[in-house]
């Protein structure tokens, strides 16, 4: 049976890359609207701005991965070269303003004396820059030569991706901040969100599925490359609705007798836990995303 497993093997890295840097980056988008909205005590501001280090770390972390894929760090330079004319280009220059805008943004809120207006307005423009960030991840596969990926289920299962696993991400580093409104309305909406995202994923990954014995070479078809792409949409879903229950579970239930009337409370603790189980079904996906790659002709 000919699968794309070589292929995918071969992309690991880019497949660590496009599971942890969107949902990173959507993480640092949620965690700083709080700061851009502003009206935060300086603890609480301060705090926040401390783990924003989560989402960060988890996005260079996966912009690294992918670097390896250069092979040598000097092709970095040609890379920079094909910005606006390459996708993969694009894709590696958005990243590089988005780190660099959120980067200093964090180390600035280490000096003594931040100027809050100004830090406002630095957060809400790397806010913008990790949207286009996300965007061009999400068409930087759109080469009408790779058919299998040139369809408008890429784009748009890898955003809805970030949608998921982004808001459980943020839900680690406004627990570890002690933000309260993430105990409450915010953090509610935040679940609300991851789950809405999964299951239009869920459907997304289905019609994908149905669309994949459509798309064929001269050699077979997309469905040969991924024959357990149901099984792969089914362990997506068991682990991604894991987390979100996990994270829901504590947000909208009451509290443990002998706590507060009304109380809610999710540990540090459970929201890693809920936020690995979604990575984790991410990370089936986006390799099979890379086992179904397929180009024109006889190429697989």
């Amino acid at each position: 049976m000919i699968t794309g497993l070589n292929n995918a093997l071969g992309e690991i890295t880019l497949v660590l890359f496009t599971t942890l840097a969107p949902s990173g980056v959507m993480a640092f988008i949620l965690m700083g609207l709080p700061l851009v909205r502003g009206g935060l005590n300086a603890d609480v501001r301060q705090r926040i701005q401390r783990f924003l280090s989560i989402p960060l770390v988890t996005s260079m972390v996966g912009l690294v991965a992918s670097a390896t894929h250069l092979g040598n760090p000097a092709n970095a330079l040609y890379v920079f070269l094909g910005v606006g004319r390459s996708p993969l280009s694009t894709e590696v220059f958005c990243a590089v303003v988005f780190l660099a805008l959120a980067g200093v943004y964090w180390l600035y809120s280490f000096s003594e004396r931040p100027r809050v207006g100004l830090m406002r307005v630095w957060m809400a423009l790397a806010l913008v820059a990790g949207v286009v960030f996300i965007t061009a991840v999400a068409f930087a596969y759109a080469a009408d030569t790779i058919i299998s990926w040139y369809t408008v289920y890429v784009p748009l299962n890898l955003w809805l991706n970030a949608l998921v696993g982004g808001p459980l991400l943020a839900l680690v580093g406004l627990s570890a901040a002690r933000y309260q409104p993430a105990e409450g309305s915010f953090g509610r909406a935040l679940v609300v969100l991851a789950g809405v995202a999964l299951v239009a994923n869920l459907v997304s990954f289905g019609l994908q599925s149905a669309d994949l014995p459509n798309i064929e070479n001269a050699y077979l078809t997309a469905a040969d490359l991924v024959p357990y792409y149901g099984l792969m949409i089914a362990a997506f879903g068991v682990l991604a609705l894991g987390g979100v229950a996990l994270d829901a579970q504590a947000l909208f239930g009451r509290a443990p007798t002998g706590e507060a009337a009304g109380a809610r409370r999710l540990s540090v603790q459970r929201a890693v836990v809920a936020c690995v189980l979604a990575l984790a079904g991410i990370f089936v996906m986006r390799f099979a995303f890379y086992l179904m790659h397929m180009t024109v002709g006889l190429g697989l």
